[in-house]
């Protein structure tokens, strides 16, 4: 039987960017099942996938002795295709069709340059589709959809200061975005941020009325967090995975970047604006 490897990033930022090369490879070869090599972090979106067979999860360990690993679990398999998006030792197992990445370039948008490695030249911008199973889970947060109503995505935290928009700011966007008069009028605020960036994002959700605030700081998984930014009306976020998560369910995404490549990671497709600033100095 057949089947393909498919070995994405640690971080979710650039394994949800790899989502539209899966989706791709399972519409075109749909029996063909995909086996995905990925971080425990984005580990929960390629698990919702229809046709990923399979997902292992890895964390790396000290002289990359993480693969042989993950070698061992694979098991003797010649495979159809391996897709590597690692350029990791799992690229020197028996293949019939190899595409293993050995770098990009400064200037080409990941959408792009991950439909290249396939052999595509049109591009291919992540997709994420939660099933209706996992909206109605959202409810836990955001009620039914009859009491939703209109929803302000913020993210204010990344993984670095220096792509981060001070809490202050993002503050004061909620008030004057779901202000009288504003587009978002009476909007409520879901506030997203991991387990540990807790001091970036929890100001902004503890000086927000508390009837308006959706608190969702370190309490979903990526792909909890992609069901419920689907029923979001807007997204405003630092340059980070929940961004290209926001951009993946396909709502209005506004990226702001401070250090970073915005021609690589920026947002990507007609629902998108980018921001760009000079970094803030240390906290």
């Amino acid at each position: 039987m057949k089947r393909t490897l498919f070995v994405a990033s640690n971080r979710l930022g650039d394994a949800v960017l790899t989502t539209g090369v899966l989706h791709y490879l399972l519409e075109t070869e749909p029996d063909v099942p995909v086996t995905v090599i990925c971080g425990n972090i984005p580990k929960s979106i390629f698990e919702s996938i229809p046709g990923v067979e399979r997902v292992i999860g890895i964390n790396k360990r000290r002289f990359s002795l993480h693969w042989p690993e993950v070698a061992l679990k694979l098991g003797p398999v010649f495979w159809h295709r391996i897709v590597d998006f690692r350029g990791s030792l799992l690229g020197f197992l028996p293949g019939r069709h190899q595409h293993i990445w050995r770098g990009g370039q400064e200037d080409i948008h990941k959408a792009v340059a991950n439909a290249k490695l396939i052999g595509l030249d049109t591009p291919l911008p992540p997709r994420i589709m939660p099933t209706e199973e996992q909206l109605i889970a959202t409810q836990k947060w955001l009620g039914t959809k009859e009491v939703q109503g209109r929803i302000l995505a913020l993210a204010p935290t990344a993984n670095f200061y220096q792509k981060q928009w001070h809490y202050e700011n993002y503050l004061k966007l909620a008030k004057e975005l779901t202000a009288k008069g504003c587009i978002l009028e009476g909007a409520r605020v879901a506030v997203f941020g991991a387990p540990g960036e807790e001091a970036q994002a929890m100001p902004v959700v503890e000086a927000l009325p508390e009837a308006q605030v959706i608190n969702l700081v370190g309490k979903t998984t990526p792909m909890e967090a992609a069901a419920v930014l689907s029923r979001c009306a807007l997204f405003v976020g630092n340059d980070s995975g929940l961004m290209h998560t926001a951009v993946a369910v396909q709502i209005p995404t506004g990226a702001l970047f401070g250090l970073g490549k915005p021609a690589v990671y920026g947002p990507w497709g007609a629902k998108s604006l980018l921001l760009q600033s000079t970094p803030r100095g240390p906290p």
